[in-house]
């Protein structure tokens, strides 16, 4: 006969396991979300974009005028998934917090779309259909 203590230390030991297994703080319900950085800065103006979160370094990519980069990712199970984004073009750096979930799980659904200017970068709210922009 199995003594209720051993229920417990079974339903523990499973449960260091789950969690041990997610130890990264992916899981497999929470949505991927997409992050789009569309280049809008102008004719001949490339764009240097660098994105990173506490885990992920994504590197460093070119973008042509019109052109789009984008990367995809799951929420953690905390909830607390951030990326930011150095942006340069004509020498200038830019800093953007291209994902903050606890911000914008509601503005992107499951897709973030920005359209970097030269002077602002702009989030498509999916929530409110308009834009939400942020000036450099």
């Amino acid at each position: 006969m199995v003594q209720p203590l051993s229920h417990i230390s079974i339903f523990i030991l499973v449960l260091i396991s789950y969690l041990t297994i997610l130890s990264e703080g992916k899981i497999l319900f929470f949505p991927v979300r997409h992050v789009h950085l569309k280049n809008n800065l102008g004719d001949g103006i490339n764009l240097q974009v660098h994105c990173k979160s506490r885990d992920d370094d994504l590197g460093i990519h070119n973008v042509t005028y019109g052109g789009d980069y984008e990367f995809h990712f799951r929420v953690n199970i905390l909830g607390t998934t951030q990326f930011f984004c150095g942006l340069v073009w004509n020498g200038n750096l830019h800093h953007l917090d291209a994902y903050i979930h606890q911000r914008d799980k509601g503005r992107c659904s499951p897709d973030c779309f920005w359209t970097i200017d030269t002077n602002q970068a702009c989030l498509y709210n999916y929530h409110t259909r308009s834009r939400d922009c942020t000036p450099f």
